[in-house]
């Protein structure tokens, strides 16, 4: 196996398992990419966001087979995501959506105040870069380029996990926030649990239509995001969506819950290995925190609860994962939560 990266950044944040000795690596600006793929080539594979497009044309220049969607871009650019959800009838947030200098509306946008605080975001951006929150008095519309600003919502947020495969969609599982992605960026936790599962099955319905509105044309998993204003189920709405596995400990999850770590099935699909399709365990329920360079505590918090924790330190900061029985491991997660504030 041959690896290529930019050096940028390490190519496994932490693995569970040692690599030492899994490939050739070679460390290049992707514009050298294709003068380093062997004559022996049968298969360019990723999970990086920023890449899929890269891996998908170096596919077709070999004329080897992908199964990266030809629709990736409504899954990369949020602008063309937003449009294309809203287009489809799925609810999505208050956004005001800046291309090439031209601003459009999406959501039933019904105006910001001007001291309103309001998410300012880069329409092509991944893991929470690029992201702010400032006064909408302060916002410079035409120099976002290519960004969205939308509605700040303060209510729970959500994620769910599927595989699209045969024109197809397939709901694996579905979580809950602990608390907004934002905090991970000021200090404060940021994990998931199994969502509920009066909520569940709502999750998975909005995320079967969000990916037949952007695009069943290939096989991969894909990873669904959910804000909301509120605590009632019409208060979710879609908020973003990707053609990768997810990050975080989600692959972590994913084992727990499906016994298949959807990471390693992505790449598996694009290599053309063999694979099965993910069953998810409906008693069985998994969850992470983390906080950056700070440990997790809180461990006798959770202790007359019946689920398995464990606590350790990794690149970012400390870490916590927990399995057991859903609504136990939801209490588990907010307990440990509320532990590991920010000051």
């Amino acid at each position: 196996m041959r690896i290529l990266r930019t050096g940028e950044t390490p190519l496994v944040r932490d693995a569970d398992v040692a690599l030492d000795g899994i490939g050739d690596e070679r460390i290049a600006d992707p514009a050298e990419w294709r003068a380093l793929l062997p004559d022996s080539t049968v298969a360019i594979v990723t999970n990086d966001e920023y890449l899929l497009d890269t891996a998908r044309a170096l596919c077709d220049e070999r004329g080897l087979r992908t199964p990266i969607p030809g629709s990736w871009n409504n899954y990369r650019d949020k602008g063309v995501m937003r449009r294309a959800l809203e287009e489809a009838g799925l609810p999505v947030t208050e956004s005001l959506i800046v291309t090439a200098g031209i601003v459009t509306k999406a959501g039933n946008f019904g105006g910001f105040d001007p001291d309103e605080m309001v998410v300012v975001k880069p329409a092509a951006e991944a893991n929470l870069r690029g992201i702010r929150i400032e006064r909408y008095a302060d916002v410079d519309l035409f120099a976002l380029d290519n960004g969205l600003v939308e509605r700040l919502l303060d209510g729970p947020q959500y994620h769910s996990e599927v595989l699209v495969a045969d024109g197809a969609v397939t709901h694996l599982f579905s979580g809950r926030y602990v608390r907004s992605l934002l905090d991970l960026t000021r200090g404060g936790p940021s994990g998931s649990a199994r969502a509920d599962t009066s909520t569940e099955p709502l999750l998975a319905q909005l995320a079967v239509r969000t990916c037949r509105a952007l695009g069943l044309d290939g096989t991969f998993t894909a990873h669904v995001e959910y804000l909301a204003g509120g605590t009632a189920p019409e208060d979710i709405v879609v908020s973003e969506v990707c053609a990768r596995a997810s990050g975080g400990e989600v692959p972590f999850q994913s084992r727990a819950i499906t016994g298949v770590d959807l990471e390693l099935l992505n790449l598996s699909i694009q290599a053309g290995l063999p694979w099965k399709m993910p069953v998810a365990d409906a008693k069985a329920s998994a969850a992470w925190l983390w906080r950056v360079r700070e440990p997790i505590t809180g461990a006798e918090r959770i202790g007359h609860l019946p689920v398995r924790a464990t606590f350790d330190w990794i690149t970012l900061g400390g870490r916590a994962r927990i399995t057991g029985p859903t609504d136990s491991v939801l209490t588990a997660l907010e307990l440990l939560a509320i532990s590991n504030e920010a000051p």
